[in-house]
């Protein structure tokens, strides 16, 4: 009884974002991009898409000036479209290009400054430093990898979790709550933990996870052990930016984003909407 009650709590919670921040770099796969906005937002909800490419310099070739001024054009081009696309949806978007500099300082900088700006309460998209960017502005990021990457399923049907017991952790396990729906199957992968120490809701599923002391290995065991169980969403904790961001043994967050082919959910410690659940 208390796992359909649970489950049936939790169907009020398929659509839980209010503003989100969708981020376009030109090497995104659109479809799976707006099948996110419009599956997590709210009725209702305030979109903003989001242009992001590196500024031309003065000491560019003439050549690289005009890649510059194209790359720009089509990606322009496509958040018009994005946007008329979600219009279909009944979900009104506004646009905007984000100015930088050239290097990835300067774009993950413009980036976390516009998301603060926004006071989005998810960022969808590929941006270069998932977990800084989570960190720096405590508002969770989907993180859509390649275009060979899996689809991102809306609802997600199979939720899987990495925690290390952590308080990180524990703010991930809400957040994957907030999303399940109520046929949602969610199992937290427990790493270098206690037995005692690992806890999760009832209905919850749970696997204790073996990997060695570094974050390579950790990365691996986490990413296998979703694939295996075929999650379509794989959610981890981050104190991203701030003191003492690393898990236990290494920045395994990082390493994570930077293997994974499934979508990936980075909840930062502190995220307001994990807090809610």
């Amino acid at each position: 009884m208390k796992r359909l009650t649970a489950a049936a709590a939790r169907m009020q919670h398929v659509a839980p974002y209010s503003r989100l921040y969708v981020l376009f770099t030109g090497m995104e796969r659109v479809a799976s991009l707006l099948d996110c906005v419009a599956g997590w937002a709210v009725r209702g909800a305030h979109v903003r898409l989001a242009g992001l490419a590196p500024s031309a310099l003065l000491a560019d070739s003439d050549q690289r000036a005009a890649q510059h001024l194209s790359n720009r054009i089509t990606l322009a081009a496509t958040l018009e479209a994005a946007r008329e696309l979600l219009a279909l949806r009944g979900i009104e978007a506004d646009c905007e290009f984000l100015r930088t500099g050239p290097d990835s300082a300067a774009r993950n900088e413009a980036l976390a400054r516009a998301v603060r700006g926004w006071k989005a309460d998810v960022t969808i998209g590929a941006p270069a430093n998932p977990v800084a960017l989570a960190g720096e502005t405590d508002c969770p990021v989907l993180l859509l990898p390649t275009l060979t990457a899996r689809h991102c399923s809306v609802p997600p049907r199979r939720v899987f979790v990495a925690s290390d017991a952590s308080a990180a952790s524990a703010y991930a396990v809400r957040e994957a709550a907030r999303l399940a729906a109520s046929r949602t199957a969610v199992r937290v992968g427990y790493l270098a933990c206690d037995r005692a120490a690992a806890q999760h809701p009832e209905d919850f599923d749970a696997a204790i996870l073996e990997a060695q002391h570094d974050g390579e290995s950790t990365a691996h065991a986490i990413i296998q052990a979703a694939l295996q169980w075929r999650a379509d969403l794989l959610v981890l904790g981050t104190r991203g930016g701030h003191e003492g961001g690393r898990w236990r043994y290494a920045s395994v967050a990082a390493d994570v984003a930077q293997r994974t082919v499934l979508p990936l959910l980075l909840v930062p410690q502190g995220s307001k909407t994990s807090m809610l659940a």
